[in-house]
């Protein structure tokens, strides 16, 4: 035998109460006060870690380091600077970057880095690459190992949220970066008219193409308020022009694009 639930009739005792004013004003305060914890939190994590991350990550250049200012349509929106050092069995290239981006309509700051060792030749060895464009980084590790037949084996990680994959891809010809293009161009004698052939491994979207770079005639080409002898490089890569100046040692003092893309070198900030 079921019996029936018995209801309340509704009072005005079960009736809810509207807080007073000076209770509201305290709960107001109270949550105004966290959400400026929180805040101040996420700003720490993301911009103040990331400034000191990026100072110390800069620290180690020293004073023949090269700083490029990165401009887009005459607006700089970004910095990158490189060195090379001398290593036992070749060289070591380490480059740092940031880049203004838009992303989801939000202007955030992209961090790259890249670090290449590279043989007495500048053929490329291994590399490491991280991408940060403000959701967290993306890195990609490589290193580069001949085989018999005139053939080259690349293996790559690739981690993305704590999670490593690894990729291994096999080359008809070893590969560069263009960390190290200027260089190897230059090892290899810059002279008007000369053209080369190469494969280049972007590590960003994890191609390997070809490039083709064509050496012009040697120019005084301003950079900032200097005049430095250069020669003038056009390259074609992944569908995409260059017009690049390049010193006898192989630094990259001005690069444009038809995208409206100029990287310049300047004094450091």
């Amino acid at each position: 035998m079921t019996h029936p639930i018995p209801t309340l009739a509704p009072g005005p005792w079960w009736r809810p109460r509207a807080l007073s004013p000076r209770v509201t004003r305290t709960v107001s305060v109270l949550v105004l006060v966290a959400w400026v914890v929180t805040m101040g939190l996420l700003v720490n994590r993301s911009y103040l870690q990331a400034s000191v991350n990026l100072a110390t990550d800069l620290s180690r250049y020293g004073s023949e380091a090269q700083w490029r200012g990165v401009y887009y349509r005459g607006a700089k929106i970004g910095f990158t600077v490189r060195q090379v050092t001398p290593t036992e069995d070749g060289f070591l290239l380490e480059e740092d970057g940031q880049l203004e981006m838009v992303l989801l309509g939000a202007t955030t700051a992209a961090r790259i880095q890249t670090t290449a060792r590279v043989d007495d030749d500048f053929a490329l060895r291994a590399f490491d690459f991280a991408l940060d464009p403000g959701t967290g980084p993306i890195t990609v590790s490589g290193r580069v190992e001949d085989q018999a037949g005139e053939r080259w084996r690349l293996l790559v990680d690739i981690t993305t949220g704590g999670v490593t994959r690894t990729d291994e891809r096999q080359l008809d010809a070893a590969p560069l970066l263009t960390i190290n293009l200027g260089r190897r161009l230059a090892s290899t004698g810059l002279e008007a008219g000369a053209e080369h052939r190469w494969m280049v491994f972007d590590p960003a979207t994890m191609t390997n193409a070809p490039v083709r770079v064509r050496v012009g005639e040697r120019q005084v080409v301003r950079v900032g308020i200097a005049r430095v002898p250069a020669f003038r490089v056009d390259m074609a890569f992944a569908g995409l022009e260059t017009t690049s100046w390049v010193t006898d040692t192989g630094e990259v003092v001005r690069e444009e694009s038809p995208l409206g893309l100029l990287t310049v070198r300047e004094p450091a900030d």
